[in-house]
């Protein structure tokens, strides 16, 4: 089945339009002249035409333009909200001390919050005991699960 512009082997969406002009101009030429296995001669025109871009200087990765993200988050230190002599505290991922202390659990729930949702972390509220009581993400990708 020869390729064309608009209908290529979903491998070659991500190539810059003339390299994967070209990758599709040596696949369908592969498929041709070697009577090749289809997913072998997608592999090797690819291969072949970025090898031929780089030798004319052409750019094979996507320009900032084209290039999607997949997760936009820039993940900060995580917080804890947990017990501290009596009190309550929070204390940052990576600190050996702990950040601030509280005398009641709601106020060091409401600062963990905040500085989590700041740094796009998450934060992980302990019972007195010391066990998880509850873990919240401020992952701006993460998105709400549908309700059917």
């Amino acid at each position: 089945m020869p390729w064309t512009k608009n209908d290529y082997p979903a491998s070659m969406k991500n190539l810059p339009v003339e390299v994967r002009e070209k990758a599709i101009e040596i696949a369908n030429a592969l498929l041709d002249e070697a009577d090749m296995d289809e997913g072998i001669a997608i592999a090797t025109s690819i291969s072949r035409a970025k090898d031929w871009a780089a030798n004319r200087g052409i750019d094979i990765e996507p320009t900032s333009d084209e290039a999607t993200t997949t997760d936009v988050k820039a993940h900060g230190e995580d917080r804890y909200v947990i017990p501290y002599d009596g009190k309550w505290a929070v204390k940052s991922e990576s600190a050996e001390r702990v950040e601030k202390i509280f005398d009641h659990k709601i106020e060091a729930v409401r600062y963990g919050r905040t500085a989590a949702r700041k740094s796009n972390a998450s934060l992980t509220i302990q019972k007195k005991s010391g066990r998880v009581q509850q873990r919240i993400s401020y992952n701006p990708n993460r998105r709400a699960r549908k309700m059917k």
